[in-house]
């Protein structure tokens, strides 16, 4: 297997662009791949025709009509599409766009499915506002993008939930997620963010139970492991380099934490998925 690229929009491995937007395309290499990569930016894809799967961060995906995807930076992700399939982008760098903090604290799902008509309607003003805007040459362009790109999140966050409302996470909690982000190769341990947030691990661990779903250390394991795995696609970098990247000392305290998380090791987990992309290249 191939190193997994991390790419610019335009799926270009150096490129400036910071925005791009494409209505009712299909099978174009420069808006989405077939084969896994990862993005520089945030991207979402509103499948209107086609069946297959989308895998996003090692997660499988029905590709179906009406589904609308959020994929994040750096997330490894793929498309096979068994029919032929058209949907419309949006593609935005986290750079041009310095809303992004807010954007995850309202937390939009993986994908949402449009079984309302009238979303479906607002849905296909924004993208086609955030396309005119776009390709037009008014002024305060770049504020108005930015405007017409949140209410699009909005909408999708709050279309999410069962009440139709948009839940945005408590502060602290967001800054929490924000913390792990940053520091999640050099600390692992509840308490270390909780002294530098200023509360307790065990405030912080109620925080994440009842608005996520997870422990404190669920989160800070769950983002160690993706990280993992993602650099386990990466050929040319060895196991040992790997856990020291992440901030463990010693080779077999990394193996039981993967076999632990994962159920197997990390050398199987490597062995499968050049397996499983050396198949997708094939077909």
């Amino acid at each position: 297997m191939t190193n997994i690229d991390l790419l610019q929009i335009g799926h270009e491995r150096h490129g400036d662009a910071r925005m791009m937007v494409k209505i009712n395309v299909s099978d174009s290499p420069h808006v989405e791949l077939p084969s896994a990569h990862r993005h520089r930016f945030y991207a979402v894809y509103w499948i209107h025709e086609g069946r297959g799967v989308h895998s996003i961060d090692f997660c499988d995906y029905e590709i179906m009509p009406d589904r609308v995807f959020f994929v994040r930076p750096d997330q490894v992700h793929f498309m096979q599409v068994r029919d032929a399939a058209r949907y419309s982008a949006i593609q935005f760098t986290e750079e041009y766009f310095q809303f992004c903090a807010k954007i995850d604290n309202l937390n939009p799902p993986t994908f949402i499915d449009l079984v309302d008509d009238s979303v479906r309607q607002r849905l296909k003003v924004l993208f086609s506002l955030i396309d005119n805007e776009k390709s037009g040459s008014l002024s305060e362009k770049k504020l108005m993008l930015q405007g017409e790109i949140l209410l699009l999140m909005t909408e999708l966050s709050r279309c999410s939930g069962d009440d139709k409302n948009v839940k945005t996470l408590p502060e602290i909690l967001a800054k929490y997620r924000n913390l792990i982000e940053l520091e999640f190769r050099q600390k692992h341990q509840v308490s270390e963010y909780a002294d530098e947030l200023g509360i307790s691990p065990n405030y912080l661990n109620v925080l994440a139970k009842k608005h996520l779903g997870l422990s404190a250390l669920q989160l800070i394991n769950s983002r160690i492991l993706l990280e993992i795995k993602r650099q386990l696609l990466e050929n040319e970098k060895t196991v040992s380099e790997i856990a020291f990247g992440v901030g463990f000392d010693e080779l077999s305290y990394f193996s039981r934490f993967f076999r632990r998380m994962e159920g197997i090791s990390p050398v199987e987990f490597r062995e499968r998925m050049n397996k499983m992309y050396q198949r997708q290249q094939s077909n």
